[in-house]
């Protein structure tokens, strides 16, 4: 049975911590999708608002209808900013994050190779000592067989 890891805690540790950036990476993710989806819908609205000003203005023409398109469209590009803002936002978190994540990822890799280095030192240990133990035992017949014999 091989013995304990030494630092089996702190690799504990770390592959949680991987875990939980990993879900933080993930709800950024998710949110940055929702944004961006948000985004696209915008500008479809934008440009529906448009083609209705395209309109409005190609037939009969009321001022009235007109200059509310005009500020509802103002109002949509002001907030299309304010979310393109938020997308750089997002964006440059989810560029951290994934930082920090690769780090830690790293970091609980050091711990693995590490542990089987370890591992496999043992083994090696285990090997020469039933090695010696298999000569021992050699050694031992030998010498009996030579007292019998002699």
């Amino acid at each position: 049975m091989s013995p304990k890891f030494s630092l089996q805690n702190v690799l504990d540790l770390r592959h949680g911590k991987v875990e939980m950036l990993e879900i933080e990476l993930g709800k950024l993710l998710a949110v940055h999708q929702e944004t961006q989806a948000l985004y696209a819908s915008l500008q479809e609205y934008q440009t529906s608002l448009l083609d209705q000003l395209s309109i409005i203005q190609s037939g009969d023409i009321d001022l009235v209808k007109m200059n509310l398109l005009r500020l509802n469209i103002l109002q949509v590009g002001k907030h299309i900013d304010m979310v393109q803002l938020e997308l750089k936002k997002q964006t440059k978190a989810i560029d951290a994050k994934r930082s920090e994540v690769v780090k830690a990822k790293q970091s609980e890799e050091t711990l693995e190779t590490l542990k089987r280095n370890r591992h496999e030192i043992y083994l090696a240990e285990q090997v020469q000592i039933e090695s010696q133990a298999q000569d021992d035992i050699y050694i031992a017949r030998a010498f009996r067989n030579q007292q019998q014999g002699a």
